[in-house]
């Protein structure tokens, strides 16, 4: 009884499932029905418009259907047949198609109780590009094969050259140059010995003062004598010295004449068409010489020789000016220069530079300028005349340039040659724009220190300083291997440079003038300069600001103090100044104009003289109201404000 109900329920299920099946198959047989909605024509067949206004009849409102249409029952929606295509097969008209578009349908009532309706076609769907399949369609058509290929290389082609492109611009793109370092001689200071005393007696002050080299100035009739026993034991001995203290030597030489015992000398009076004979400037017996005057006594520069002719002897008796234009007289200055060198000198100063050349064939020479010339002079002071004949002769330059790239040679860059006196014509011992020296002796800011405190010092001197460093930056100076660029001025003074100015104040605003401080070592030494003090300057030269920094000088707002600034972008910058008024009262000066230099400056080292209270190391002072005492000087710092 269960088997046969249990089989009697699975064939109602497989009958109910089979009949499914078929109404299914019987359902996708049929054709299927689509609706659009009415379109314009179809609303235009019943009547209506777009803009049809729908009026009362008999006192009421005929009210549209729901589509907003006046068409009858059953023609609200109109069958179609697929994708509104008619029956017959024919195309769709543009009606047609307009009539398949959305449309929106707006009804807009007004105040007579009219009723207006808007229809639109919805907004065109947005453009959508080619499908995958679309696209792949292109995917090996050669055209476009050989498309992707020519792009592909040329962008790699692109990227490369730019690569190259910026190695190229890394590798030839100018070098910002790296400052260069200062020489030995260029840090300082230098310090002059006295020349009376032992070498070793003076080490532990020359030490204590931090000097790079000290001057030694050979007596001048021994300067063509640096081969001969004596004097090499003598420099053997300076050299020595002082280097074990890492001190450098530099020696003084008077190169203008030989003594009447030089060898030279002896040959050119037995070979009159010698070429020692050449190296000497003479005129002939019976002739009367020039109006020449000697230097270093009163008279006449010419004198008698043994030859019965007139010898230049303008620098003393038994003295005989060498003509060094003459390759003899040349070459005995260059072996004296090697000799120097190869006993491990590494400076070498030239006296009376100016006097080297000399016009063998010259006439008299002329009296000076009344605007020039000295009132009380008369025509038997060598000061009454020009001189145009025996100083800065043309080709000085030629011969400086020689000796220094002598010098420059034997010592590997590390050496220099300077002179011992104001070059005042700069122009006479440059070529092409360089000045053949390496540390020239230029400007008037040691003379007017030592006028002292007139009304007009302060405002003369900064004139002068800028001068003295506008004129001699025109000039390149010749390479060196260690430290090149503008020439390096010597900055000299000795105590007679101090009569004025105490020596604590003359070197605290020298030491950071660009230059390398020359002096005496008494003038340290009597003058009561502290070793901490010069060690504190000594640590200020050594910074970016001194060595590479610009230089600026100003007064105050009433010229009676003198100040300078030394700054490099990135840096503190320093502030050094001076007052040069001998007034008991405390005064403050004011430096508000500087450009950039803020308003507060902090005080780093003060001079001996400085007595102002509450200010020392470390204070803060204002800008417009900096106090200094009578005859004092101050260095402070600052932050530039640009």
């Amino acid at each position: 009884m269960d088997e046969s109900v249990r089989n009697s329920t699975k064939l109602d299920i497989e009958g109910v499932r089979q009949q499914s099946a078929t109404e299914a198959l019987r359902a996708e047989s049929e054709p299927k029905e689509s609706y659009r909605k009415l379109g314009e024509p179809d609303v235009n067949r019943n009547g209506f418009d777009a803009t049809t206004t729908i009026r009362a009849e008999n006192g009421h409102h005929a009210m549209p259907r729901e589509n907003g249409t006046g068409a009858k029952d059953g023609e609200e929606e109109r069958m179609l047949n697929g994708a509104g295509v008619e029956p017959s097969g024919a195309e769709p008209t543009e009606k047609d198609k307009l009539a398949q578009k959305e449309v929106e349908v707006k009804f807009i009532p007004s105040q007579n109780g009219d009723a207006r309706i808007d229809m639109e076609l919805e907004s065109q769907q947005a453009l959508t590009g080619m499908t995958k399949e679309e696209l792949m369609k292109y995917a090996n058509d050669p055209f476009w094969v050989r498309l992707r290929w020519l792009l592909f290389v040329l962008f790699w082609a692109l990227w490369g050259a730019m690569l190259l492109g910026s190695f190229y611009i890394i590798y030839d793109a100018p070098k910002c140059a790296a400052p260069v370092p200062l020489s030995w001689w260029q840090e300082g200071p230098l310090v002059e010995l006295d020349g009376e005393r032992q070498f070793a007696d003076q080490l532990p002050e020359v030490e204590r003062y931090g000097a790079k080299g000290v001057i030694y100035r050979l007596p001048a009739d021994e300067t063509y004598l640096v081969e001969t026993a004596a004097v090499q034991g003598k420099l053997k001995q300076l050299v020595s010295t002082f280097g074990t203290k890492d001190v450098k030597v530099v020696v003084d030489i008077t190169p203008n004449y030989v003594t009447k015992e030089d060898a030279l000398f002896q040959e050119a009076l037995q070979k009159p068409d010698s070429a020692a004979h050449s190296a000497f400037v003479w005129r002939e017996a019976g002739m009367k010489p020039p109006n020449w005057l000697s230097i270093a006594e009163e008279g006449s520069a010419w004198k008698n020789a043994s030859n019965n002719q007139y010898v230049l002897s303008q620098f003393g008796a038994d003295r005989y000016d060498l003509q060094l234009g003459e390759p003899a007289a040349r070459d005995k200055l260059k072996a004296t220069l090697k000799a120097l060198l190869g006993q491990g000198v590494r400076g070498v100063r030239l006296a009376n530079a100016k006097h080297l050349l000399i016009n063998r064939d010259g006439g008299d020479e002329a009296p000076m300028n009344l605007e020039e010339a000295d009132k009380s002079l008369t025509h038997t002071d060598y000061g009454f005349w020009t001189h145009k004949e025996t100083t800065y002769r043309e080709g000085l330059g030629e011969l400086f340039r020689e000796l220094v790239e002598l010098v420059h040679e034997q010592t590997d860059g590390e050496g220099f040659l300077s002179v011992t006196e104001d070059i005042l014509r700069p122009e006479v011992f440059a070529v092409n724009g360089t000045l053949q020296m390496d540390a020239p002796l230029y400007g008037n800011i040691e003379f007017d220190l030592r006028e002292g405190s007139g009304p007009d010092v302060a405002r003369k001197l900064r004139h002068d300083i800028e001068n003295a460093y506008r004129t001699i930056s025109e000039y390149a100076v010749v390479a060196s291997g260690a430290g090149s660029g503008k020439p390096w001025l010597q900055l000299r003074y000795d105590r007679a440079s101090l009569e004025h100015v105490p020596a604590s104040e003359y070197t605290v605003f020298h030491f950071l003038l660009p230059g390398v401080p020359v002096f005496p070592l008494d003038v340290l030494t009597r003058g009561n300069v502290s070793s901490e003090s010069v060690e504190t300057l000594e640590k200020f030269r050594a910074t970016p600001s001194f060595q590479h920094g610009l230089f600026n000088a100003y007064t105050d707002a009433n010229a009676s103090a003198i100040a300078y600034t030394r700054l490099k972008s990135g840096n503190p910058g320093y502030f050094v100044v001076l007052n040069l008024a001998s007034t008991d009262q405390k005064t403050t000066f004011d430096f508000s104009g500087i450009d950039g230099i803020g308003s507060e400056l902090t005080v780093v080292l003060t001079s001996q003289n400085y007595a102002v209270p509450n200010v020392g190391v470390k204070t803060k002072v204002p800008v417009d109201a900096v106090p200094l005492s009578p005859k004092s000087a101050l260095i402070a710092t600052y932050v530039p404000t640009k």
